[in-house]
């Protein structure tokens, strides 16, 4: 009954994600040769959309010496210079396109790897859903089915009464993953062997906290078919720990706020297939120039479906490798090997209480106020909030305080939580970890 009222509620409110994903699956099984061609016509119309229609894509082509004619040639679009996360910081409104609807544009904020705060515009337009329609019939679970999550959202009151009645009679599960405690884990714990529903979503390292938590109790999950995660490198170890405790097989993806399901792992789990039909995977040396296959370099992703705020060849600061030869699956996708460099550890308190994922945003309600910041946890517990003052050194301090009662709180108040103003945080390869733990695991 629940997939097909979904079906149902679908074809009613959301016909243009149905003839996405339509068109997504018949695009995955194109030939190689059918599938560059593709890729490079929607690339050349993506990096001239920016052009036209936007002030910063204008004047950046234009000052690295490219015409609106040499941006429209595909086989340019290689050289056209990157959009680094500083450019994307400052450029501010100049990357919106002139074309979009304010309606359409979705905000999104995200402290990001590095811990400077940026907003970014998601397309409303967008089928979004489709993407992940699609991956999850990589997995064989289906939209409608149940799912639990170990995320950083919560909900409560009225706006969880909203959600649970637009997704009737599908059920979901949240564990908020910012400050699970014993409790709250044998808590999802219950809800999952109450509902067992078939997919479990969440950041690695929740998801293998919550692993712990069952294979301690030496029970067993039962109907789940997939658990999908995200948000920092999944190591073997993690992989083989979480599978023999829950049951199911583990599929890694890659998805960021700025773009949302870049790449996923399918059944054949050999690399991830990016979704390149809708957004391309550029790997790049220390020069900028192509990396070979197999040879790890930095990722510059570029959304063909954001229309209107444009990422073109932006520089998300990750690091992977493009994977040789074919999928044994038959989709002739991209792959790529999993994200080199994508760290998110885990904040812990010594009554065991753990904070994972959901600390990127700890500034977003002070834009401009710090350029950049780092959590950073001592082997005795205490935490410091690191960070370097952006407009206003009074405003910044502020903030910190304030951001020092909000992760103490995550935290039970069990440990104490400082601000430090820096004139830089602690990095390496050019790319600093947003949070730094030393305490015991």
């Amino acid at each position: 009954m629940k997939r097909a009222v979904f079906e149902a509620k679908a074809r009613l409110f959301m016909r243009a994600d149905r003839r996405a994903l339509a068109q997504m699956l018949q695009d995955e099984r194109r030939t190689a040769a059918d599938a560059a061609a593709l890729a490079a016509a929607r690339s050349a119309e993506l990096a001239l959309h920016a052009f036209r229609t936007t002030a910063f894509y204008r004047e950046h082509y234009t000052s690295a010496g490219f015409s609106e004619a040499d941006v429209a040639q595909p086989e340019n679009f290689a050289a056209l210079p990157a959009l680094t996360k500083p450019m994307l910081q400052d450029a501010g409104d100049a990357l919106i396109s002139s074309t979009s609807e304010a309606r359409d544009r979705l905000p999104s904020r995200t402290g990001g790897s590095t811990g400077r705060p940026l907003l970014v515009y998601n397309d409303r337009t967008a089928p979004t859903a489709a993407l992940w329609w699609r991956v999850y019939s990589w997995w064989g679970v289906h939209p409608a089915d149940d799912a639990a999550f170990i995320y950083r959202q919560s909900r409560t009151g009225a706006k969880k009464l909203r959600y649970d009645a637009e997704w009737w009679p599908t059920r979901h599960v949240l564990l908020d993953a910012r400050g699970a405690t014993a409790d709250t884990i044998a808590a999802f714990d219950r809800e999952m062997a109450r509902v067992r529903p078939r997919l479990l979503v969440g950041y690695v390292e929740g998801v293998a906290e919550y692993a712990a938590h069952v294979a301690e109790q030496g029970g067993a999950l039962r109907g789940l078919a997939a658990i999908s995660v995200t948000a920092s490198m999944l190591h073997p170890g993690q992989r083989a720990r979480i599978e023999s405790a829950l049951g199911a097989p583990v599929f890694d993806t890659y998805r960021s706020a700025e773009v949302p399901w870049i790449a996923a792992e399918c059944d054949a789990h050999d690399g991830l297939h990016v979704l390149s039909d809708r957004r391309r995977v550029d790997i790049v040396d220390d020069d900028g120039f192509p990396a070979p296959a197999g040879e790890v370099g930095s990722v510059l992703v570029s959304d063909f479906d954001n229309r209107v705020f444009p990422l073109v060849r932006y520089a998300i600061g990750d690091r992977t490798a493009v994977l040789p030869g074919a999928c044994a699956c038959g989709r002739t996708l991209a792959r790529i090997a999993p994200i080199d460099g994508r760290i998110a550890d885990v904040l812990r308190t010594p009554s065991g209480r753990t904070v994972s994922g959901g600390l990127g945003g700890l500034f977003n309600a002070w834009p401009g106020v710090v350029r950049q910041f780092q959590v950073h946890q001592a082997a005795d517990y205490r935490v410091s909030i690191r960070y370097v003052v952006g407009s206003d050194a009074a405003a910044a301090a502020q903030a910190a305080q304030s951001v020092c009662r909000t992760v103490a709180g995550f935290l039970a108040n069990e440990v104490e939580v400082v601000a430090a103003a820096v004139t830089a945080v602690d990095g390496t390869g050019g790319k600093a970890r947003l949070v730094i733990s030393e305490a015991a695991t």
